[in-house]
């Protein structure tokens, strides 16, 4: 089995004034198909991830300042990987 390979996306600075959400559709599994999708908050003030299960999604009471956020993904055939992504909100 080929694990997946987790892609939680590219580092960013946004505004805090912005629409935050957290993307991991270009994670990919070249020998089947996830089956799971995972995010935790690593660094920063607790936030809301509004549905930590989905490829893409929100979150919820974010102010300024630094986070970092994992994705880890599973395959159907129980292969894993996991990346980080930061986020600075100005």
């Amino acid at each position: 089995n080929i694990p997946p390979t987790a892609n939680a996306g590219e580092d960013v600075v946004v505004s805090s004034s912005v629409f935050i959400q957290l993307d991991g559709t270009s994670s990919r599994e070249p020998a089947g198909i996830i089956s799971r999708y995972h995010w935790v908050q690593t660094a920063g003030n607790p936030v809301e991830i509004v549905n930590p299960g989905a490829a893409i999604t929100a979150l919820n009471n974010i102010q300024k300042g630094s986070y970092s956020f994992r994705l880890t993904v599973m395959d159907d055939k129980g292969g894993v990987s996991s990346d980080e992504v930061r986020i600075e909100v100005k």
